[in-house]
């Protein structure tokens, strides 16, 4: 069986990826369980036994390993430079100027630089292979090591603009359309997680995500909702977090935190198929627990991301990330069933919905690798990054947190206008 968002069976997708490894004179190690919900972490090493790339998978045994294997190929490109990616210099001042940037909260830093220069990656729209509608993307804000390799003339200071850098929005996959389909989603799953922060910790956190009653839940999400509870030992909380984008998305959490848990566990999922994002979040609660029950580093990096905010009370409840139930909306399950359809169809579809609610999307290929995988790089300018004060950055909205903020964001509408999306 292929699952959701994918062109390959497990087994299938299984094959390619470890042919291509042993084609590469690589070797992959993974460490799991075999039974239970799984947090996977695979190591990828070169001929010489140097480790060169790691990742995580999660759900059932058979997926989290599979998982692994390609997050792990996955982050060995997209860390890195590839030839053909084109790098080019732009003046600080043509960005300020540009309003595709206007919605980014440091956009006024562009200005107060403006004669200085930045290197940037140059972006496509899906469906335009012309550089007529290209975007310059500043490197540093789609990969956290771009510092590294800043191209000679490059006289920006990145200092007070840095921690908003991310690679948030990479994914891989058989294809183009699959891999931008998941990195797709991940740019929602995150401006949904940075809009709940900012309602839950900053604003009114009845206007933003509801909890989700476990009894309204479909077979296939309450049978993942129930086994996570079980196998973590305590109440599993799904939230609804789908926001006016009209994407389903969803965040997991618990209710309490265990000895040697700095912050409350979460994971996130957001696709076209409300299930299926449902499960994702849960899916990666679990992974979130047992990664860090594995690696000590996971809780000292979390303690360390506390004391970073300890001087701003509110950020740091959004790292700690206790959930108060009693400020929140209930809600039922509503989601229709919706029809399986190819990686190509639900990437058409996210441009288009993205597109109608003023949301533009651009991609860079990392890689292509033949028939085998892709690894691609999405952006959208105006989609949220305040999650990211939960690396212990001192982070503000940009503009669509601002307008959730100050009830500029069609909150009341999102539930409805999410329905009407999942009927497809």
């Amino acid at each position: 069986m292929i699952p959701l968002e994918r062109e390959r069976s497990l087994a299938g997708a299984e094959r390619v990826v470890r042919a291509f490894i042993a084609q590469q004179g690589w070797s992959a190690r993974i460490d799991s369980s075999d039974t239970g919900l799984q947090g996977a972490l695979c190591m990828v090493h070169d001929a010489d036994g140097e480790a060169i790339g790691s990742g995580f998978g999660k759900g059932e045994p058979e997926a989290a390993r599979v998982g692994a294997l390609y997050e792990a190929v996955e982050h060995i490109y997209a860390n890195s430079c590839a030839p053909q990616e084109r790098v080019e210099l732009r003046a600080a001042t043509q960005l300020f100027a540009d309003p595709r940037y206007a919605a980014l909260p440091f956009v006024a830093e562009f200005g107060r630089q403006a004669s200085r220069q930045l290197s940037c990656l140059c972006y496509r729209r899906f469906f335009d292979e012309s550089d007529g509608d290209a975007l310059a993307v500043p490197a540093f804000l789609c990969r956290p090591n771009a510092l590294a390799d800043l191209l000679p003339g490059d006289d920006f200071d990145y200092a007070s603009v840095i921690r908003y850098g991310s690679n948030s929005g990479t994914a891989i996959g058989a294809s183009l359309e699959e891999a931008a389909v998941h990195a797709i989603g991940e740019l929602i799953e995150r401006d949904s997680w940075s809009l709940f922060l900012l309602a839950h910790y900053l604003g009114d956190a009845s206007s933003f995500g509801a909890w989700v009653d476990p009894g309204s839940l479909p077979e296939s999400v309450a049978a993942v909702h129930a086994a996570a509870s079980e196998q973590l030992g305590r109440e599993v909380l799904l939230i609804d977090a789908t926001s006016d984008l009209g994407v389903p998305a969803f965040i997991a959490t618990t209710d309490r935190i265990l000895d040697g848990e700095a912050v409350f566990p979460s994971g996130y999922g957001a696709s076209l198929y409300a299930g299926h994002a449902a499960i994702r979040a849960l899916t990666e609660l679990v992974q979130t627990v047992l990664v860090g029950q594995r690696l000590a580093t996971v809780g000292e990096y979390s303690r360390q991301v506390l004391q970073a905010l300890s001087e701003y009370p509110k950020l740091r409840a959004c790292a700690y990330f206790q959930v108060e139930r009693q400020r929140m909306r209930q809600t039922d399950w509503s989601y229709p069933q919706r029809e399986r359809q190819p990686p190509s169809a639900l990437l058409r579809e996210l441009i288009v919905t993205l597109a109608g609610r003023g949301i533009d999307v651009h991609h860079l290929v990392h890689h292509r690798e033949g028939d085998a995988f892709c690894v691609v790089s999405c952006v959208s300018l105006e989609l949220e990054r305040f999650l990211l004060v939960t690396t212990g950055m001192v982070m503000a909205p940009g503009r669509r947190g601002m307008a959730l903020l100050t009830g500029g964001l069609p909150v009341r509408a999102m539930r409805d206008a999410s329905v009407e999306t999942s009927a497809g």
